[in-house]
């Protein structure tokens, strides 16, 4: 009996073992598809690819990247604030390394607005080494899209385009392109999150329209502009930032945004949408002010009406709250710029906004959305000071309190007054010659008025989250 019984369990053993065996064999199997399918896609993907070097105009100098502010999403030296002088270095034309993929065989290349902003000569590099000088056939800053071409001597390959609509969270995601300057990297990993808005640091370089797909496959410097695809070889995304300090945090555009861009840039070199002109935020950030009133959360609330546009023109005022477009409920800023910029300029839409505590409805004439026109401020200077109005964004990144009221100094010109009198990036200017300022368009007009030459101008200021302060500016005499 026990003979039997030995018998038996060196039979189930032994099946036992042969089972193990065959699972474990399933299991590499598996594996090996999956490895042979990733293998595939890159060699499917990589003749479409390409590097692009990018030379820059001649700048005067260039600072070195550092400050209260050096979180802001960027993949390119971008001004930041600092609390200390700014480095200085010789002239010299400035360099990037970017990535792209090929849209049409005609040598249609989509890549990032921010890579090619400001090129002089810019050359695209193909998989088998061949380079070739390319053209900007037309740029979109509010959605950082650019297209560029290339006339090749050789048969080109075009990416398939998928639909980003249908993308879900935890799906693969597949990212290629040059980062750090090594072409061809492909690096692999999820979709970590679908419509990423009200990411501030890219908002004040330019990309209003975001919507962005994060994902946790590798993206590295030199990867903007390059494509994320999925698993069955469609583009999903356009690679386009990082978050410095941040472990496997990404962010790509949706292909179907490209959908949409391309071929009007392609058409026209450039994107046409209506503008209204008004600084806004979201509504639920106010929900708990009551003397607004508000009835839910939805709606955007008007900061600041800029002067001479469709807003003004309508009348329009701060504290204003937007809450319908032609109709449609206003869920959020952001959702209001998306639907004013989907308009063509030149059309009449009727706002319902919420003022007083009641409902009302008004009609406004959108002109033209114009990035570097409405955006005027941000670039004029004065005494060597450049300012933005501010917003929460900023306030949290350099720890400064919500309520405070002003414009940041986005740059200090070197050599002059405003470097004199030590502001640096970052101050935040609450008064100008012992007068309030709160936006940028005070800030001008205060300084204009009280800056005569050969006088000084006291100006109050905040720097973290030290007490504020205030300082002297010499004006010139001439």
């Amino acid at each position: 009996m026990n003979r039997k019984r030995n018998v038996m369990l060196c039979v189930t053993m032994l099946l036992a073992g042969c089972l193990g065996i065959q699972a474990h064999a399933q299991d590499v199997s598996l594996l090996r598809q999956i490895q042979d399918n990733f293998v595939s896609l890159h060699e499917r993907l990589r003749p479409a690819v390409v590097n692009i070097d990018v030379q820059g105009k001649m700048e005067e100098t260039q600072r070195m990247p550092f400050g209260p502010m050096d979180d802001l999403f960027r993949f390119f030296n971008v001004p930041q604030p600092q609390e200390q002088q700014q480095q200085q270095r010789k002239p010299e034309r400035p360099r990037g390394t970017g990535s792209g993929f090929i849209y049409d065989v005609a040598g249609y290349i989509i890549t990032n607005n921010h890579v090619v902003q400001n090129a002089e000569r810019i050359v695209v590099r193909l998989h088998n080494g061949k380079e070739y000088d390319a053209e900007i056939i037309g740029t979109d800053p509010e959605t950082d899209l650019a297209v560029i071409k290339i006339d090749a001597e050789e048969t080109l390959h075009a990416l398939t385009l998928g639909n980003s609509d249908n993308v879900k969270v935890g799906e693969f995601a597949i990212a290629i392109g040059s980062p750090r300057g090594f072409e061809g990297s492909v690096s692999f990993g999820h979709i970590s999150a679908l419509g990423r808005e009200g990411l501030r640091g890219l908002a004040m370089q330019g990309l209003t329209f975001q919507n962005l797909i994060q994902t946790d496959a590798a993206i590295n410097l030199g990867n903007s502009g390059g494509p994320l695809c999925n698993i069955d070889g469609e583009v999903i995304g356009i690679n386009t930032a990082i978050v410095y300090g941040a472990n496997s945090i990404g962010f790509a555009i949706p292909i179907n945004t490209a959908k949409q861009t391309v071929p009007l840039l392609i058409a026209d070199g450039k994107i046409t949408r209506g503008y209204l002109g008004v600084s806004i935020d979201d509504a639920d950030t106010y929900s708990d002010v009551d003397s607004l009133g508000l009835p839910d959360e939805f709606g955007a609330v008007v900061r600041q009406v800029q002067p001479d546009t469709p807003a003004a023109n309508a009348d329009l005022k701060t504290y204003d709250v937007i809450r319908k477009i032609d109709g449609e409920v206003v869920s959020d800023a952001s959702g209001m710029v998306r639907k004013i910029s989907s308009y063509a300029p030149d059309t009449t839409v009727t706002l319902e906004i919420w003022r007083d505590r009641k409902a009302i409805e008004i009609e406004v004439t959108l002109t033209e959305r114009n990035l570097l026109a409405n955006n005027s401020a941000v670039e004029k200077s004065i005494l060597g000071i450049k300012v933005h109005d501010l917003n929460a964004g900023i306030l949290e990144r350099l720890g400064i309190g919500k309520k405070t009221k002003g414009v940041v100094i986005t740059e200090i010109k070197a050599g002059s007054p405003a470097e004199d009198a030590r502001l640096f990036e970052g101050d935040i200017i609450t008064e100008v010659a012992q007068q309030p300022v709160s936006s940028t368009n005070d800030f001008f007009k205060l300084m204009e008025e009280h800056a005569e030459p050969g006088k000084s101008l006291l100006l109050r200021f905040v720097r973290g989250s030290r007490d504020p302060d205030i300082t002297i500016i010499r004006i010139p005499q001439n």
